[in-house]
């Protein structure tokens, strides 16, 4: 949108325009909170700008879409901000001139914000590699020092010196990153770089001539991939210091160096950037120091050969190509002036030059246009005292033939090569008509008061024959009109034709569009329902999943205080227990005691005590056993809560599944969303179509 709307031309009213500007302006006064968001706003700026730059319906139509006073200060803020840049002061512009405060632009402290604004945008675009913005800031400042009135105000803006010298930094960077294929960006960035920089140096600014030589150290470094801005911008320094007659020293010994490059001739398409090479070759002779490097350098017949070229290339390109012709045949005619007289060879080209029609033809043309200061600069090469007589004779007479040509075919609205428009052409003028007719009527009444003895019936016949010619001539070119509306109105129900089989063919579109844009109505509808569906199945799932949720926790925690009040009783077990071993491990010394004293006595009981020990081992066995259960038992239960949790997990898991299933219901949503709105798109190209 931003390549297509640049340069865009709308004379009317069109049916998009305040859909388009409601959505543009809807884009530009969103909150600016995320990246996209910014991306999208900065760009629909753009195409805003581009749509309402020169075309007052669509400015009156962004003024009936949105509050005027609070869009310029939103645009305001964003200027302030950074944001927009030179596109905002562009859309400034563009409202003040299509209101009744258009004087505003004229007061100094806004030329220099725009101007401010315009220089940081330029340096900003210069290190982001964006085309786009170097484009519109050409664009602008070219637009501002057009203008008659802004551009006094333009000439006392301070910073032009220091802001071109913190550039050139980074357009040596850039320099360098240009490749040879030109059709890469960043020739893109360079070739609107050096347009931007011309448009400065044709300020004629003093502040700005401490960075000519390394403008032209520029110009040699860019000229390998953006040759015609590169010679123009050369052409333009160099043209500076004419009135000087002589070029700095400094500046001087830089072009010396790189100017054998500069002044081969484009072999490649000389029609494109042969203009500026001519002029670059006729800004070096006005100086006395560079027309000896002028006749080392280039010689006659290529000079002749690019000159005859960009002619050739202009004739094919209409009233621009005309235009460009002209400048050309002045600067090539001034260069021939300055280096003939210095050789012979240069003398002999220049003749040739004037015998060739095609710049006779333009030197004419340019003596009869309305071009002020075109015509001036031709007087000023045909007084030249070098200039041959004989072609000024034949200039001045093909130029007074031109002029008669061209009353000639301005009384008559048909220009044809056939008899009958050139006798159509010869018919009298009405004031002429007027007179036959009342020199005829005199002559009735005096012939019919006996006033006229003496007149020859030959010369009343003559007069009659005139007024007879007249009436054929006024016939005939009736006749010629009821010809040319005939096969107007002809063309017309042709295209009538056409365009009822094409409003037919539209509305059979419309038709199907309406059709299924119905169909996709009920799609999303059915689409609504199953995501309700789907929510209403999500919630309750939760639901179910939140109460098996709780009673497994619910059941988890008696599960631990069973365990635990076992593990207490066990423990307050096995502490009697420990006690009662204890007592007897006490008692048992003492009967150990009493054994050892009564060891003699009771040797009988040995085999009783050896009973009893026996019975006492079984018992701590069985104890033993009854550990080892219990233990059993607890592992059991810890396998049993791991596979809760399993379980928990794997309905967690259910779940997930679940939500990616409604996300991808509702990308499906989003989908018909935008099917939908590409379908209104089409209605509404449907129906701009019809409108037109």
């Amino acid at each position: 949108m931003q390549d297509i709307s640049y340069g865009i031309k709308i004379s009317w009213q069109e049916c998009y325009l305040p859909r388009l500007m409601k959505q543009l302006t809807e884009w530009i006064t969103q909150p600016m909170v995320e990246p996209q968001h910014r991306t999208i706003g900065h760009k629909s700026l753009t195409v805003l700008v581009n749509v309402c730059y020169g075309n007052l319906p669509a400015i009156y139509a962004l003024m009936r879409t949105v509050d005027t006073k609070n869009f310029v200060n939103h645009l305001i803020s964003l200027k302030d901000g950074g944001y927009g840049g030179v596109e905002v002061c562009r859309l400034l512009l563009c409202l003040s001139n299509g209101t009744r405060g258009s004087a505003n632009t004229r007061q100094p402290d806004v030329t220099h914000s725009y101007l401010s604004c315009t220089m940081k945008t330029f340096n900003k675009a210069i290190v982001e590699r964006d085309a786009t913005q170097l484009l519109h800031a050409y664009t602008f400042i070219n637009d501002l020092c057009s203008d008659s009135d802004v551009k006094s105000f333009v000439l006392t803006y301070p910073d032009f010196s220091a802001t071109l010298q913190d550039s050139l930094k980074n357009i040596d960077e850039l320099c360098k990153l240009v490749p040879d294929d030109t059709g890469e960006p960043e020739a893109s960035c360079l070739r609107h770089v050096l347009k931007f920089i011309n448009v400065l140096v044709n300020l004629d600014l003093y502040s700005l001539r401490s960075q000519h030589s390394q403008l032209v150290c520029l110009c040699m470094k860019a000229s390998r991939t953006c040759l015609p801005e590169s010679l123009e911008l050369f052409a333009a320094i160099v043209s500076q210091y004419r009135d000087e007659g002589t070029l700095p020293r400094e500046l001087n010994s830089v072009i010396s160096d790189g100017l054998p490059a500069l002044l081969v001739p484009p072999a490649l398409e000389p029609g494109k950037a042969g203009l500026q090479w001519l002029q670059v070759v006729g800004a070096l002779c006005e100086s006395s120091e560079t027309q000896e490097r002028v006749l080392q350098e280039v010689t006659p017949d290529s000079f002749e050969d690019t000159l005859y070229g960009v002619l050739q290339y202009t004739s094919q390109n209409g009233p621009v190509g005309t235009e460009a012709g002209a400048q050309c045949v002045v600067v090539a005619c001034r260069a021939g002036l300055a280096l003939a007289p210095l050789s012979r060879h240069w003398e002999a080209a220049f003749a040739r030059m004037l015998a060739h029609h095609q710049v006779r033809r333009l030197l004419c043309a340019g003596l009869a246009s309305n071009n002020g200061a075109r015509r001036k600069q031709i007087l000023q090469i045909i007084k030249h005292h070098y200039f041959p007589s004989d072609q000024m004779n034949q200039i001045f007479g093909e130029s007074l033939h031109n002029i008669s040509d061209v009353s000639v075919e301005s009384v008559s609205p048909r220009v044809d090569t056939d008899s009958e428009s050139l006798w159509a052409t010869e018919r009298l003028t009405p004031s002429q008509e007027l007179a036959v007719n009342d020199l005829i009527a005199r002559l009735n009444d005096a012939l019919q008061a006996g006033k006229i003895n003496d007149i020859a019936t030959s010369s009343a016949m003559e007069l009659y024959g005139y007024k007879m010619t007249c009436l054929e001539q006024r016939l005939h070119s009736h006749a010629v009109t009821l010809q040319s509306a005939t096969e107007h109105t002809a063309s017309l129900q042709h295209a009538l034709a056409l365009m009822q089989a094409t409003n037919t063919s539209q509305q059979d579109v419309l038709y199907t569009t309406q059709m299924q844009n119905e169909k996709y109505k009920r799609t999303i509808e059915e689409l609504h329902k199953q995501l309700e569906d789907a929510g209403k199945t999500l919630q309750s799932f939760r639901a179910k999943l939140a109460g098996e949720r709780l009673d497994k926790e619910n059941q988890k925690e008696t599960l631990h205080k069973e365990f635990r009040s076992q593990i207490a009783s066990i423990e307050s077990e096995m502490k009697a227990r420990e006690k009662e071993m204890e007592e007897r491990c006490k008692q048992m010394e003492l009967d150990n005691r009493a054994v050892q004293k009564k060891l003699e006595q009771q040797a009988n009981k040995n085999s009783e005590l050896a009973s009893v020990l026996i019975k006492f081992e079984e018992r701590v066995k069985h104890k033993d056993k009854k550990l080892e259960e219990a233990a059993s038992a607890e592992a059991a239960l810890r396998r049993e809560l791991e596979q809760k949790d399993n379980m928990i997990k794997q309905l967690e898991k259910t779940v997930v599944e679940r939500e990616n299933r409604l996300y991808q219901v509702t990308s499906q949503m989003e989908e018909m969303k935008r099917v939908q709105e590409m379908v209104a798109k089409l209605m509404s190209k449907s129906t701009s179509t019809t409108a037109s």
